[in-house]
């Protein structure tokens, strides 16, 4: 009886520490902030598109194959009232140190040409033609995974912001089949996102993506400002759209290893098959906006994302060296101060 009670007991305290052995490797599969932008960073790009001139549409995207396909949005490359793309397309890769001067961080300049896209799911894919360095990949996760709360990380370009920036927040609700459209399935997130981070990136906590960034809320049809609500296309949502069109890639799993460390699948190669031109792949036209660059908010409209900014190269670099004019005028008023105490 002694016996039995003690294997009994023995059983019990196993399970214990297998179950808290278990808890710690999950754990351990958290990369801190920083490990997250070093690792995710470099498969970042900023996207300018433009009819030929240094006016255009910004954006961000992230490289999903070393053979320089880019994930991103549609509506980067769509002109007001038309449903032809921006032809002249630009990708910038990060540089190896982001300094805030544009002249190093965008020197990094190639070519790009859209592959496919679908308005209605906002999402393209545009291939790098001219890469001759190795790439930095930004591999998938399985977003039906994620649950509210989890912890997420957005790296972009935001209006007004710095270069390859990360901003922090949490996944807040899901939305299925987003404005109507069959398959569009979003979360919403308070991750800060603004208009330059389209199509970058929304990354879970072992830097893998879990979404596209896509859409923001600034305003309700009754003027009350909207704050911290944003949505991401979900990962797996990008993953069927690129099956149909003949690149597979496997999500990412989190399997639990003997060191407590995150052991990740790899996506396989993609399978290329025959797609149709861009242009035909399209399903419907774009339409203008009727506002005036805010958001119509109300549930299943579809309307939610901001009218673009067009992007000025000339002028981005411009707005950067009048923040650092700022920064330095304040570090002198700062010393001065400092000095008269």
């Amino acid at each position: 009886m002694k016996k039995q009670k003690l294997t009994h007991l023995l059983l019990v305290l196993s399970a214990i520490i297998v179950i808290d052995f278990g808890l710690v490797s999950l754990q351990a599969f958290a990369l801190t902030p920083k490990q997250i932008y070093q690792k995710a960073g470099p498969g970042v790009v900023f996207v300018f598109a433009s009819e030929g001139s240094r006016r255009g549409s910004g954006g961000t995207g992230s490289i999903i194959h070393e053979d320089g396909l880019v994930l991103t949005n549609a509506h980067v490359f769509t002109r007001k009232g038309s449903s032809r793309l921006l032809s002249n397309i630009s990708i910038f890769l990060k540089p190896d140190r982001v300094t805030g001067n544009h002249k190093t961080d965008l020197a990094k300049k190639y070519r790009g040409k859209v592959v496919a896209y679908d308005l209605p799911l906002d999402l393209a894919l545009v291939k790098i033609t001219n890469a001759d360095v190795p790439l930095t990949t930004v591999g998938f996760a399985d977003s039906e995974r994620v649950v509210i709360g989890d912890q997420v990380y957005a790296i972009g370009h935001p209006e007004q912001g710095g270069l390859w920036s990360l901003t922090t927040g949490v996944v807040s609700a899901h939305w299925h089949d987003y404005g109507g459209i069959r398959g569009k399935n979003v979360f919403q997130t308070d991750a800060s996102i603004n208009r330059g981070n389209s199509g970058g990136p929304l990354l879970d906590e072992q830097g893998a993506m879990i979404g596209i960034n896509s859409l923001i809320a600034r305003k309700a049809p009754d003027g009350l400002t909207i704050t911290d609500v944003n949505f991401s296309i979900k990962a797996n949502v990008a993953l069927n759209w690129l099956g149909g069109l003949g690149y597979r890639f496997t999500a990412k799993q989190k399997v639990p290893s003997k060191s407590g460390q995150d052991v990740a699948i790899a996506p396989k190669q993609p399978k290329k098959m025959p797609v149709q031109p861009a242009e035909k792949v399209v399903s419907n036209k774009v339409e203008p906006s009727k506002d005036k660059g805010e958001a119509d908010t109300r549930p299943g409209t579809g309307k939610i994302l901001t009218e673009k900014k067009p992007y000025n190269m000339d002028e981005l670099a411009a707005a950067m060296q009048e923040m650092e004019d700022m920064m330095e005028e304040m570090r002198g008023k700062m010393i001065k101060f400092k000095k008269g105490r």
